[in-house]
Parts: C-alpha cells; sequence; structure tokens
C-alpha cells in the first residue's frame, strides 16, 4: 500500500504530503520517464509545491500540449490521434466524446493507412514498369485503382458538413414575433418550465439556453427575444442579440401564432439560419386544429406539448447520426487536396499523359494522407495544433 510522501523545501521544511508515482518509458503516456504527483487541491498549496519542483532547476512549466506533444514524437500515437486528444478536452457534447474517442482509438488512422498503402501500390506498380522501355501500364487498371481510392475519400469526406456541427452540438434558436409562444416551445421541448411564460409581450429579453440529447444528438437550443422593429430599451438590446444568434444558428425554429398565420412582419426574419423550420404554434385554437408537419411547417400547441414529437423526430432526421468520416478542419482539408490530385490524375490520363507525369500528382495526393498521420509535418503546424492544448496535457 502506498503511502504519502512528504515534499520538503530547501529548508527541509514539509510543503505537502502527496502521492507520487513512477511512470517508467517506454509505457508511459509521453514514451519517457514520468513522475505523477497527486496533491491537495488547494491553489496555495499547489503554487508552494511547484515552486519547490522548479527551485531545483530539474524541471519547468510545460508547455500547452506538451505532453501529448512528446508522446506523438516517441512514436505513442500518430498525430490524428494526438489531435484527438485535444478534441476529447474540447468536447461540449455527449456525441462530440464519442467522435473524439474513435479518432483517438485509431479509426481514422487505420482507413488513412489502407489508403496511403493502396496508393503507394498503384506508384510502385507505375514505377516498375519505367525498367522496361517495351513496357505497356494497364490504364483500365490503373484508373479503376485510383477510382476505388477516391471513392473511400468521399465517403470519409461524406460529413464533413454535418460532422463538426455534431461534434459541437446543433445550434437551434427558437425565433418569431412577440407572443407566438417561443418560450412556452422552450418549455415543452425541454419537458419543465425553464423559460418565464406571460401574456405580456417582450418578456424575455436575453437569451437562454439548454442542451439536449435526442436521437443521439446533442442540441443547443436558444430561447429568444419577441423580434418586432418598433423595439426600444433592453427589449431592443435583447432583440440585437437575438439577431446575431440567428445568424450562427444550424437550425432556427421559427415561431408563428397559428390563428394569426404568417404576415409581412414575420418575411424579414425568416431563412435566417442554416436551416429554418416554421412551428405554427397554438394549433389548438383553430376552429379546425390540427397537428404534425408538413414538409416546413410544424403544426403544435406548445401549451398543451400536442405535436411537439412529431416536431422533434422531423429536427432529428435534418441531422441522421450516420457515420462521421472527419470533423477537424485539418483533416477535412488534407483529404480534399488529396482528392483533387487524384481526380487531376485520372483527367491527366483521359489526356493521354504519360504515367512519369501522372505519378506526381499520385506521390502529393500520398503526401497529404501521410500529413494527416503526422508524417513530414512543418514545424508550424505543430505549433499551431498543441497550442490549443491546455497546460497539462
Amino acid at each position: 500500500m502506498q503511502r504519502p510522501a512528504a515534499i520538503l523545501d530547501s529548508a527541509g521544511e514539509v510543503v505537502e504530503k502527496a502521492m507520487v508515482v513512477f511512470h517508467p518509458g517506454p509505457r508511459s503516456y509521453t514514451g519517457e520517464d514520468v513522475a505523477e504527483i497527486s496533491c491537495h487541491g488547494n491553489p496555495l498549496l499547489v503554487d508552494a509545491l511547484m515552486g519547490v519542483i522548479g527551485a531545483t532547476g530539474l524541471a519547468r512549466i510545460a508547455d500547452r500540449g506538451e505532453f501529448t506533444k512528446r508522446a506523438y514524437l516517441s512514436g505513442k500515437m500518430d498525430l490524428a490521434q494526438a489531435e484527438a486528444v485535444g478534441a476529447l478536452i474540447s468536447a461540449e457534447s455527449a456525441c462530440g466524446i464519442d467522435m473524439a474517442r474513435s479518432l483517438l482509438a485509431g479509426d481514422l488512422s487505420g482507413r488513412i493507412k489502407g489508403l496511403g498503402d493502396e496508393l503507394l501500390g498503384i506508384i510502385s506498380g507505375i514505377e516498375a514498369s519505367f525498367l522496361t522501355d517495351d513496357a505497356v501500364y494497364d490504364t483500365a487498371a490503373f484508373s479503376q485503382a485510383v477510382g476505388a481510392v477516391i471513392r473511400e475519400i468521399d465517403s470519409l469526406l461524406a460529413h464533413g458538413d454535418s460532422a463538426p456541427k455534431r461534434y459541437a452540438g446543433i445550434v437551434t434558436t427558437i425565433a418569431g414575433l412577440p407572443n407566438a409562444g417561443k418560450s412556452s416551445l422552450f418549455n415543452a421541448i425541454l419537458g419543465y418550465p425553464r423559460a418565464i411564460v406571460h401574456q405580456e409581450s417582450g418578456t424575455t429579453r436575453d437569451i437562454i439556453s439548454e442542451r439536449l440529447v435526442f436521437s443521439g444528438v446533442d442540441f443547443l437550443f436558444h430561447d429568444t427575444a419577441g423580434i418586432r422593429e418598433t423595439a426600444s430599451g433592453p427589449e431592443k438590446t435583447g432583440i440585437q442579440k437575438t439577431m446575431d444568434i440567428l445568424r450562427q444558428s444550424h437550425l432556427v425554429l421559427y415561431v408563428v401564432d397559428a390563428c394569426r398565420g404568417l404576415t409581412s412582419e414575420d418575411e424579414p426574419w425568416l431563412n435566417l439560419g442554416e436551416k429554418t423550420i416554421v412551428v405554427m404554434n397554438k394549433a389548438d385554437l383553430l376552429s379546425r386544429p390540427r397537428f404534425g408537419v408538413q414538409g416546413e411547417r410544424a403544426w403544435v400547441s406548445a401549451k398543451y406539448r400536442t405535436g411537439v414529437d412529431e416536431l422533434m423526430d422531423a429536427v432529428s432526421c435534418l441531422f441522421p447520426l450516420g457515420q462521421p468520416g472527419v470533423f477537424l478542419g485539418r483533416h477535412t482539408y488534407l483529404l480534399s487536396r488529396a482528392r483533387e490530385y487524384l481526380a487531376h490524375c485520372l483527367a491527366a490520363l483521359d489526356d493521354g499523359m504519360t504515367p512519369d507525369v501522372l505519378v506526381l500528382d499520385l506521390k502529393t495526393a500520398l503526401e497529404s494522407l501521410r500529413e494527416i498521420a503526422g508524417d513530414s509535418v512543418g514545424r508550424d503546424v505543430l505549433e499551431s495544433i498543441f497550442s490549443a492544448f491546455c497546460i497539462g496535457k
């Protein structure tokens, strides 16, 4: 059984009693010899302990991401997996955590390695044909092989637009004219009275936000101030905040009083987000009540929570789970660049270019794929990646 170790200052006084664990390389996180010190969480004690360690001259404060950077440099993980550590720490959604875990486990790295091996085999086949003057390269087989690599890259990029949103959470804003029932809908979706509901217009003057997981997808819902051009004072400030968040939204649920219907007052505020569903609220008050979803319109009664489940089903269909290939911008860029060179290679083949010219595009595509794993990556790229990490990782 381990016992706390007394850590002394230069005068021999006990600064703290802490647990010290030695992790010998190469089986440690970084692949190097590492000592882990666990002390009480009081910031004053931590500062005193760091002062004692620093005074020895044998250690310094780690840079951002330095431990993971050392793990990458020592071959404990490739660069894509190192980026996954940062993504795992920064994830704010359950879906984002799953995506980062998959990346850390090497799922993307394995597929990229397979693609690299395929390209290397194609390149080797072409270069081998250079050894014989009368060798004839099978252009049909070449085109088929390169096409297969392009299709695999396409499958990785298929969710390139939605994957980053799923990682961070779908920004969903509930907006509309005053007294349309936005806060009532917000409460109905959440399942509890989070926002104040009142018949007086202008009740909501600030943005109220809550996260909700629905059908496995994380949504960040915003309840906003009712929009009208004649507002003033605090209400006007709230409306400006509404406009700002609308332009950042992946989805807008635009709420309309069903008894009033869409009017010219609504027109300027529609379609400000990437996607919009018009929610006809208070449908229970219609002479012929109707509920459900038809196209880009949903008919609900937020007061009685009728039709809300159907609305949320429609929302989840807009952002299906699927299997995202990549969600980090660097990976998307490099895969897209590799695909571009491969497509150029096939076009050059159709134009009758000789194999030695085709190899240049293939090698550039291969370099792009290898850069994802961290092969031949510049120092500036590494600094950019790891500077986004927190201290301690």
